[in-house]
C-alpha cells in the first residue's frame, strides 16, 4: 500500500490522521505492521503522520507499557475507560521535532486533557490532584456547564476524548464517540448527551479565538452519500455521482438528516460550515477536510464495513471516521483522503495536510509537559523498556489463531441501523442516577504487544481437514448452485425464530444490487 507523501515545498505541512484499530494488539496481525516487531514508531513513519490518534485501543492501564506510552520521538497521550476493562480508549501521539526544524514551533504541546468536560482529575504530585478545569495553567478552557459534575463525569468514565492544545493556537480534540449499538433509550441517551457536550465544547474554543481540528470515530453518518444502506434502501444506486444524486433526490439527502429518529445527524450537521441543509450550515464552525479535498461527487468514500457480512471487497460501508476542522484553516488544507487498502481493522485510516503558517501564540521557552503525558499518568519513566523483548529474537510475529483473538470482533460497530424498540426511561436525570456499576473483570497482566517467543499457532491435523468436508457433504448434501453458477457456502441461522437451522447463500460478498460481482442474494434452507 502506498502512502501519499506530505506536500514538504515550505516545510511547514503537519499530517493529521485518525484511525480505529478495534485492537491496538491485532494491528500488528496484519501487513505491512506484521514485519515489524510491534513498533508503533514504525507504523507512524510509514504513515508520514505528525499527529496520530488510534480509536479502540482495547487495553486495560496494567496493559500500558512503555511500547505505548513512551514511544521514541512522540510525545504520547491516553486515555481509557475507568471501570470497564479491554474496552474503547483512545491515544494521540505528537510528533518531536528538533529545535530549529520548520515545524517545531507548531507542535510544541502546551497542555493536554483528558475527557470533554473538565472534571476529571489530574495528579501533579504524590499528594495534589486537581481537575482540569480549575486552574486555567493545566486547563484548556471552554468548558461546558450544562450538566451536573456527576452526570459529566459519566460522559467521561468511558475513555473517550483527548485534547491538546498546540502553540499555533490551534485545539486537537480526538474522540470515539459511542454508537448505541444495542439500541437502548438509555444508550441513545448517553450519546446525546456527548455529542452535546462535544460540540458544545468546541464552540466555546472557537469563541475563544482558538482554531480547532475534531478527529476520530464520531460514530455519526453526517450525509445520505456516505451510505451504502441508505443508497440502496432508497433505490438510489444507479446514480454514478454524488452531486447528481444530490440534485435530483434533495428531499431524501436532506430527510436522512434531518431524521427526527437519528438525532445525532442533525447534531453534527449543525456543527459543519459545509453542512447541504443552508439553516444548518449558516451557524456551523468546522469544516469535513476530507469532503472538501475529494469534493461531493466522489461516491463510495466508506471508512467502515461490516466484518461479518465481509461487505469491505465490494466496498459496501459507511463514512464516519472524520478530520473536521474550523473553517479559518479552509486555506490551510492541502490534501485529504483515505486509505481504504491498509488492513488491520474493520476501519481505515484517514488523513488531513495542513499547513499550519499563522497564528503562533508566541511561546518563547519550553514549556512544562503535560502532566496527562501517558509517561507520567501511568508512572512508565521507571519501567524497564527492554524487558519486552528479552525473549525471542525473529523481527516477524507468527499469528495468533482466530480462538486466540480474544479482542477481534465479528462484527462492525452498527451505524444507523434500525433498532427493535425499547423500554422508555422517565426522565434524563433517571438515566444518570440509576445506572448501575459494571461488574468488573479480573485484569491481566499480559504486555499490549506479544514476543514471538509469547505466540503460538494451531495446528489441525491433516486427518482432520480431510474429514471435515465429507461430512458435511453426508449431512446436508452436495452445495446448490446460486445463480452465478458457483457452490453456495453454509451457514447457521442465529435467528429467534430458526436458531441453529443451516442455509445455503450465495459465497461473495454483499454490495449494492447493480454489481454482477457482488452477492446475488441466493438463499435455500439445507
Amino acid at each position: 500500500m502506498h502512502i501519499p507523501p506530505k506536500d514538504v515545498v515550505d516545510g511547514d505541512c503537519v499530517r493529521i490522521l485518525t484511525f480505529n484499530v478495534n485492537g491496538v494488539r491485532t494491528l500488528f496481525h496484519y501487513k505491512p505492521f506484521h514485519d515489524w516487531t510491534p513498533s508503533l514508531t514504525k507504523t507512524f513513519n510509514y504513515f508520514n503522520a505528525d499527529i496520530i490518534t488510534f480509536q479502540e485501543l482495547k487495553v486495560s492501564r496494567e496493559n500500558i507499557d512503555a511500547k505505548l506510552g513512551c514511544i521514541d520521538g512522540f510525545h504520547s497521550f491516553i486515555s481509557i475507560p475507568s471501570t470497564k476493562k479491554s474496552y474503547s480508549g483512545v491515544g494521540v501521539w505528537v510528533r518531536k521535532y528538533p529545535s530549529g526544524h520548520p515545524l517545531s514551533p507548531f507542535l510544541t504541546v502546551l497542555k493536554a486533557e483528558e475527557g470533554i468536560s473538565g472534571y476529571l482529575p489530574i495528579k501533579l504530585t504524590k499528594n495534589c490532584t486537581v481537575r482540569y478545569r480549575d486552574d486555567p495553567s493545566i486547563g484548556i478552557g471552554g468548558y461546558v456547564d450544562t450538566l451536573e459534575e456527576a452526570d459529566a463525569l459519566k460522559l467521561d468514565s468511558e475513555g473517550r476524548c483527548v485534547m491538546i492544545e498546540l502553540a499555533c493556537n490551534t485545539v486537537v480534540i480526538s474522540v470515539y464517540c459511542p454508537a448505541n449499538s444495542t439500541g437502548t433509550d438509555e444508550g441513545e441517551l448517553f450519546r446525546c448527551h456527548f455529542l452535546r457536550m462535544l460540540f458544545q465544547r468546541v464552540k466555546n474554543l472557537e469563541t475563544m479565538g482558538k482554531r480547532v481540528v475534531l478527529m476520530g470515530d464520531l460514530n455519526v453518518c453526517r450525509d445520505l452519500i456516505d451510505s451504502a444502506d441508505a443508497i440502496q434502501e432508497l433505490g438510489l444506486g444507479s446514480y454514478k455521482g454524488g452531486c447528481e444524486l444530490e440534485d435530483k433526490c434533495a428531499v431524501q439527502a436532506q430527510n436522512f438528516i434531518m431524521d427526527h429518529s437519528k438525532p445525532h445527524r442533525r447534531f453534527l450537521n449543525q456543527l459543519l460550515c459545509d453542512s447541504i441543509i443552508p439553516e444548518l450550515a449558516q451557524g456551523g464552525l468546522l469544516l469535513d477536510s476530507t469532503r472538501f479535498i475529494q469534493k461531493r461527487d466522489r461516491l463510495k468514500m466508506y471508512t467502515v464495513w461490516n466484518t461479518q457480512k465481509n461487505t469491505r471487497p465490494m466496498n459496501f460501508g459507511s463514512r464516519i471516521d472524520f478530520i473536521l476542522v474550523s473553517n479559518k484553516l479552509q486555506q490551510s488544507i492541502r490534501d485529504s483522503n483515505i486509505l481504504p487498502d491498509v488492513q488491520g481493522s474493520d476501519h481505515c485510516p484517514v488523513y488531513t495536510d495542513l499547513r499550519l503558517d499563522s497564528a503562533l501564540t508566541g511561546v518563547t521557552m519550553s514549556p512544562k509537559i503535560p502532566r496527562f503525558e501517558a509517561k507520567y499518568k501511568y508512572n512508565l519513566l521507571n519501567h524497564n523498556v527492554m524487558s519486552m523483548f528479552t525473549k525471542g529474537k525473529s523481527k516477524t510475529l507468527t499469528p495468533i489463531s482466530p480462538t486466540s483473538q480474544a479482542e477481534s470482533r465479528a462484527t462492525a460497530t452498527a451505524i444507523d441501523v434500525k433498532k427493535r424498540p425499547a423500554s422508555r426511561t422517565s426522565s434524563i436525570d433517571s438515566f444518570f442516577k440509576s445506572s448501575k456499576q459494571p461488574k468488573l473483570v479480573t485484569p491481566s497482566n499480559e504486555p499490549i504487544f506479544m514476543t514471538p517467543s509469547q505466540e503460538c499457532t494451531i495446528t489441525v491435523p491433516k486427518t482432520l481437514k480431510k474429514a471435515t468436508v465429507p461430512f458435511f457433504k453426508n449431512a446436508f448434501g452436495d452445495p446448490p448452485l446460486c445463480d452465478h453458477g458457483e457452490e453456495a457456502t453454509l451457514k447457521t441461522s442465529k435467528t429467534s425464530s430458526n436458531p441453529g437451522k443451516k442455509f445455503w447463500i450465495c459465497r461473495r460478498s454483499r454490495g449494492d444490487d447493480r454489481n454482477k460481482e457482488a452477492s446475488c442474494k441466493f438463499f435455500q434452507w439445507a
